[in-house]
């Protein structure tokens, strides 16, 4: 969906969502396409991505705390990442009690295959805008992005 602010420069909320969405789909698909081809389902591919981005092994009380679901939950994920060799647990060092759940080399892989192709589907995508273009962009992006649980509260 292409918006023209020349025939209409009342742009409508759900048109800007529309071809934002349309825009970002083609990233979204790679993503789900390498996920569906290594048979990762999209809730354990959330985790996987979610341990990915965070670099370092995870307490499983923290990630049940970021995806905001029961503890047994997370365990469940964690089951089917580390049966696909994705994940592996550890004992915490600090805490006896605590289970520590990070990326394999297998699931390092596979997260960089989607960063890969990702990177490259984002470089074509935004490969027609100027410099003042992507930081106007970037700013926009930004403004709109919601704030973080922790800081909606405060906000009341």
């Amino acid at each position: 969906m292409e918006v023209s602010v020349a025939r209409d420069p009342e742009v409508t909320a759900s048109e800007l969502v529309a071809a934002l969405t349309e825009t970002v789909s083609p990233l979204l698909r790679h993503a789900g396409t390498v996920f569906a081809n290594n048979q990762v389902p999209f809730s354990q591919a959330s985790l996987l991505t979610d341990l990915y981005e965070r670099g370092a092994p995870q307490r499983m009380s923290t990630l049940a705390q970021t995806f905001d679901v029961a503890p047994r939950t997370v365990t469940a994920l964690v089951d089917g990442l580390e049966r696909r060799g994705l994940v592996q647990r550890a004992p915490d060092p600090d805490d006896r009690r605590a289970v520590l759940v990070g990326v394999t080399d297998k699931g390092n892989a596979l997260m960089q295959e989607i960063e890969w192709g990702r990177q490259a589907l984002a470089d074509e995508l935004v490969n027609g805008l100027t410099r003042d273009e992507r930081v106007e962009f970037a700013r926009l992006l930004n403004k709109l992005r919601p704030a973080p649980k922790s800081e909606k509260g405060s906000q009341a």
